[in-house]
Parts: C-alpha cells; structure tokens; sequence
C-alpha cells in the first residue's frame, strides 16, 4: 500500500540524511538551522538538537494524516511510544545499526519464556523474589605496619542490600540488569515501588543518561476462542482506525488438559498489543474502575475482531449471527496485562527518546572503577526495545566483568567466552 510505503520511507529509509534540525536551543524568526550528519547522531553535546518523530513527518517533511496513522500504529507502537515522544535521532540510530532482520521467533508445543529462563538459570543460584534495593561501593584501604593509610585497592566491597535488609557481596563486580524506571529519580508509573539507589551516587553523565532515556506503557489484551475464525494464513494486523493498533493471532497445539493438569481455556488465541498514550489510557481505565473497567476494554476489543473479520448483519441469528459476530460468539475468556501496573517494571521497554543523544552508551560505561557494569536493553543502541537487545548486552556486562577479573587474577577464560555463540551452545540444543 502507498501509504504503509512512504511512513517506511520516511522513517526507516530515513530521506535527505543529513538531516537539518531546528536548534532547540535558538528561537525567533531568525532562528539557525544545526546540520548534523549521520555519523554524528550519537554526539552528546548536541543532543539538544533534535525533535520527535511527530514533528519530523508533521513540520519537516509534511506527511500525509494517512501516513502519519500508518506510522504512529506501525513504527510508534512497535517501539513502545507514541510519534509524540519518539526521538528522531535515536531512531535513526537504531535503524542504521539493526541487523537482526525483519522475522518474529515464535515458541510453539506450548512452550514459554520460562522454558528458556529455566534452562539458561541451571547450574545457577537464583533468588526469586528478593527485591535489591541498594548497590554500595566501598574501596579497601591497606594499612602499614606504622598504621598509615596505605594504596587504594579495588576488592570485594561492591554490596547489594535488600529490601528486607539482606546483604551480598560481590567478589569481583555486578552487573546491574534492572529496569532503567528502578534507576531514575522518579518514575511517572504510580504502581512503581523499586527505586534501585547507588552509594556513592553513579557519576552525573550517568545519571543524566538515566534520566534522558524514556520508558512508556505497554498493555496486552489476551483472548481465548473456542475456534480460529480468522483466515488461516493470517497472524498480524495492524489497525489503523480502530480502539487498539495492532493483534496477532496463534493456534496452540497443547497435549490434553486431564494430562497437563493445565485448564486451557481455548486454544486459538488472539493478542492485542498497544504502547505510548493508547497503552497509558487503557491502563488507566482500568486503574480507575476495578470492577467494569477491564470487562469493558474486553468487550471493546470483541467488537474489533467482529468488525475485522464478521459480516454487517448484527441483528442476525443462529449461523448468521456466527457469522456477523464471530469472535463475540467463539470467546471463552481474557486477561488483559497492563505493564504499568507491574511494581518491579513499571511501564513497557526504553523507547528512542529524544535530546537522548549518546544516553545509551554512557549507561553501559562500567562504574565504580570496573566493579559495577549495566546490562539490559535500555543500555543497547542498536535494538533497544528488544529482548535480544537485553540478552546482548548481558552477554557482554559478563564477559566485560569477566574478563576484568581474569586480569587481576592471571586466570584465562575459555575461548569465545561471552559470545552469542558460546552463549547458545553451553545451554541448548538446535531445537
């Protein structure tokens, strides 16, 4: 479609790069444009030049409504934000350092993300449950025998204390994955309630990455059929006029509930996924009204199905009716999942934020002399809102720890260590 064309041109494609921005910073008439090319989008000390995608295709290049819908559903919504709060830059850096192509991993035979934590964690002492809410940082001092403060030496001071008072220490360095909503000063989520602090605070470029770089919500709205009433080769939709932007659609081959011990609702499942101001205001009415709130986003999300993929007779009965109304007749039950409310998250993932030039790269530079590393997408510039994005950068907050360690003790590592490669191969199979 034409349309869906030129919102990828626009803004993947990228047109007339270098760009020229409007220089926040200068305003009036006679204001100056700031010409920043490609190469330089990462650049810190300029990322006060910069401006959201939504004024990028409304003022700059002067894009079509039609267009701009395409875009906030396509393109916004798959970030996690809406065109109103998506950084040009950041995503301009994004799409020039992607290179994971444009398929979907799906898990089929019932299987989940638990199936993979539970692999990876094995051989691993992992502690459910156990919220951190504190990282110190302490040198050792060495004494001479006169009693003299001797040479400052890193050791085993880095702490992480609990909410409940329980402390660890490290041996050599943690790797901080948490959400970047636990390290800001304040988070906009009111469900949030695990601030992460850091004694002595984190340097002031850190924190300044921390605070620049934005987290919006995410809401996902899970229906169980009875029966696929969609065509069987479709599985993607996006909505471009509709109460939710975008569904998918799965059939799951389960073994027997009286085998599983599993009560499977239904097995043709339809997902609904909205981000930015779409994701915070069904969050929000579901916030305010506890008792009809969610049966009525629901009930909303029904009469899309039915409109996608029923006929035009709704006053109809027996098979017509069916066929008018066909996800209203096959529902069996939903859950609706809205991020925001989630106390240890807060909100969906990091989004390409504007005036965040640079932001994701300061937040991965280790601190605390090498004893404290980040990890997570918020920390990856070249696909942060992904989970693959998380599982690259942890690979390397480890191995970079890793390593560091190596060197103060002589021990080597194995080859590859740290490696996507290595990572696959010292935990699964093909399948």
């Amino acid at each position: 479609h034409p349309d869906i064309a030129e919102a990828h041109r626009l803004l993947a494609d990228l047109p007339d790069a270098p760009w020229v921005l409007a220089d926040a910073s200068e305003t009036g008439e006679r204001s100056n444009q700031s010409q920043i090319s490609i190469d330089d989008l990462e650049c810190a000390s300029t990322k006060h030049v910069d401006c959201t995608a939504l004024e990028w295709l409304t003022d700059r290049v002067k894009a079509s409504k039609r267009v701009i819908a395409v875009a906030e559903n396509v393109y916004a919504n798959d970030f996690g934000c809406s065109l109103s709060t998506m950084g040009l830059r950041e995503t301009a850096v994004e799409q020039r350092e992607w290179c994971h192509g444009e398929e979907y991993i799906l898990l089929d035979k019932g299987r989940h993300l638990g199936n993979l934590t539970s692999e990876v964690a094995k051989g691993l002492d992992v502690r459910l449950n156990t919220v951190a809410s504190k990282v110190e940082w302490r040198w050792k001092e060495t004494r001479s025998e006169t009693g003299e403060t001797g040479e400052k030496k890193n050791g085993a001071m880095t702490v992480v204390t609990t909410r409940c008072g329980k402390s660890f220490r490290a041996s050599s360095a943690i790797v901080v994955a948490a959400p970047v909503s636990a390290l800001k000063e304040k988070h906009w989520s009111p469900a949030f309630a695990t601030k992460l602090a850091f004694d002595p605070p984190l340097p002031r470029a850190k924190r300044d990455a921390i605070e620049s770089i934005q987290m919006s919500d995410a809401v996902k709205i899970c229906l169980a059929f009875s029966e696929r009433f969609w065509p069987e080769d479709v599985w993607n939709v996006v909505c471009c006029d509709a109460f939710l932007p975008e569904c998918w659609m799965l059939e799951y081959e389960t073994e027997d509930d009286g085998d599983t011990g599993v009560d499977v609702a239904g097995r043709a499942i339809v997902t609904f996924f909205a981000c930015g101001e779409t994701a915070k205001a069904v969050a929000r009415r579901i916030r305010e009204d506890p008792e009809g709130g969610e049966a009525g986003v629901v009930e909303q999300a029904l009469e899309q199905l039915d409109a996608m993929f029923g006929g035009e007779e709704k006053a109809a009965s027996g098979v017509a009716a069916k066929l008018a109304a066909p996800a209203s007749n096959a529902f069996v039950a939903a859950k609706t999942f809205p991020w925001s409310a989630v106390a240890s998250v807060g909100g969906a993932y990091t989004h390409p934020s504007v005036y965040a030039a640079g932001a994701r790269r300061e937040l991965r530079r280790p601190a605390y002399d090498g004893a404290l590393f980040f990890a997570g997408e918020a920390a990856n510039v070249k696909c942060n809102p992904c989970m693959q994005g998380a599982v690259t950068t942890g690979l390397e907050a480890a191995a970079a720890a890793a390593a560091a360690r190596a060197a103060r003790t002589g021990t080597p590592l194995p080859d590859g260590f740290g490696e996507e490669d290595w990572f696959v191969e010292g935990f699964g199979s093909d399948d």
